[in-house]
């Protein structure tokens, strides 16, 4: 069940990361938009199936709605510092950190791998191949400076994977209500930080509710989507980093969609994996796929 979940939030992924390259919002504004846009879409259905959840859910999400908003803003930095080459490269490496942090986390998975050497040793390096194509999605290789600047940051996104499967274990078997409820609470938050961080900076209102600027912001509806897909995938699967894992076959329906645009006539700008790194990366999501199903 988790690897259909994994393979929906991939092409989920995909398809706005597509619109995204397409509508060029701000980055101030896109995660403004992201925040509020997400917190509205999960509020009808929070309104009409109304629960109380154990306290430690809502400061997950709480937890969830600050990493997020800093994270995204240390990223933002990384970009502009480094370059989107060199942080690209280094990101998947998150897979890693997060199986290795949920192995600490959940001693008791360790049992089960104990008593599987063979396929969890399959398993193991088949993360490990995946990590290795995803990074060379982009032709530059990354610095020791990068590295630094970013190991913070790649630590809170396997915590932010983590927290996506603990905040199932308090959403009292109700997996959907449970997810939308959590989409609103991060969703409201992220927007709030990055609201009051935009006025800080000089910007306006008035820009943030131009109806052009909000237009853009309809393929977030993707995103909302794949938060819902994610949550199921690491409730389901017994390491979340195999999830993070799957997630990067995005990289291969890119290509597939940018193929079909081209045939529309409408190209998209992306840098891709040569044909070899494409290969690994595929018999690896699917060995990866076999081994931890």
């Amino acid at each position: 069940m988790w690897i259909l979940f994994a393979l929906l939030t991939s092409l989920l992924y995909a398809v706005y990361y597509t619109f995204n390259q397409r509508c060029k919002l701000l980055p101030s504004l896109f995660m403004i938009y992201r925040g509020y846009f997400l917190s509205l879409l999960a509020l009808p259905f929070v309104i009409i199936y109304t629960h109380t959840f154990p306290w430690p859910f809502y400061l997950i999400a709480l937890f969830q709605g600050l990493t997020i908003s800093y994270s995204d803003f240390k990223y933002f930095q990384a970009f502009h510092k480094f370059g989107a080459e060199n942080v690209t490269s280094i990101s998947p490496l998150t897979v890693m950190i997060t199986f290795l942090f949920w192995l600490i986390i959940k001693p008791s998975t360790l049992i089960f791998y104990a008593h599987t050497p063979y396929r969890s040793l399959v398993i193991l390096l088949s993360i490990g191949f995946i990590v290795l194509a995803a990074s060379k999605y982009r032709v530059q290789s990354f610095g020791k400076k990068c590295l630094k600047f970013m190991a913070p940051i790649l630590i809170l996104s396997a915590f932010l994977n983590i927290s996506n499967k603990m905040i199932m274990y308090y959403a009292d078997d109700l997996l959907l209500p449970a997810t939308l409820y959590r989409v609103c609470i991060t969703g409201f938050i992220i927007g709030t930080v990055n609201l009051l961080v935009g006025l800080k900076h000089n910007i306006s209102l008035k820009k943030i509710l131009k109806v052009k600027n909000l237009k853009k912001g309809w393929f977030l509806i993707l995103l909302a989507l794949s938060m819902i897909t994610i949550n199921f995938s690491m409730h389901y699967a017994i390491n979340p980093a195999y999830t993070s894992a799957l997630i990067y076959l995005s990289v291969i329906w890119v290509m597939i969609i940018n193929k079909v645009l081209t045939c529309l006539g409408h190209p998209l700008k992306y840098q891709s994996l040569s044909k070899k790194w494409i290969l690994v990366l595929l018999l690896a999501a699917i060995t990866l796929s076999i081994a931890a199903n």
